[in-house]
C-alpha cells in the first residue's frame, strides 16, 4: 500500500480539514503530520495554536480516514521521516509549495486535493472580532 502524507497545523480542526483528509486517504495509507506548537507560534504568532499539539494529534487520530499521526517541526521534517509515495496538500498551495522538490527528489509525487478551502486563521479572526 502506498504511503500518503498530509501535513498541517490543524488548529482548529474544521470541515475543510476533514474533506481534505478524506480525499487524501483515497490514495493509500494516510499518515498525518501535525506541526508542533513551537513552529506554529513562530509562524502564526503568540496566540496560536489554540489547541496544544497533543490535542490536535488526538483529534486527528479519532478520524476513520487517518491511519497514523505524528508531530513534526515542519512539512520538510515530515517528508524526511515518512518518505511518502504521495504528499497531499490543498489546492490553495498549488504553485507555492517549497517541499514539492524534496518529495520529488525522494521519488514521490505531490497531489493537490480539490476540496472546499477553509482558513483556520480567517475563521479565528472572524470569531475574535
Amino acid at each position: 500500500m502506498r504511503i500518503v502524507l498530509a501535513n498541517g497545523t490543524f488548529d482548529p480542526l474544521h470541515p475543510g480539514h476533514l474533506y481534505h483528509l478524506q480525499a487524501a486517504a483515497k490514495f493509500g495509507y494516510l499518515v498525518v503530520s501535525v506541526t508542533s506548537d513551537k513552529s506554529v507560534r513562530k509562524e502564526k504568532g503568540p496566540r496560536r495554536p489554540v489547541f496544544p499539539q497533543e490535542q490536535r494529534a488526538e483529534m486527528l487520530r479519532a478520524l476513520r480516514c487517518v491511519q497514523r499521526v505524528l508531530i513534526v517541526e515542519s512539512g520538510k521534517d515530515a517528508i524526511q521521516q515518512v518518505a511518502p509515495a504521495i504528499y497531499v496538500k490543498g489546492r490553495e498551495y498549488r504553485g507555492r509549495l517549497p517541499e514539492a522538490r524534496l518529495v520529488k527528489r525522494m521519488g514521490g509525487r505531490v497531489v493537490f486535493t480539490d476540496t472546499p478551502v477553509y482558513s483556520s486563521t480567517k475563521l479565528l479572526s472572524h470569531l475574535c472580532k
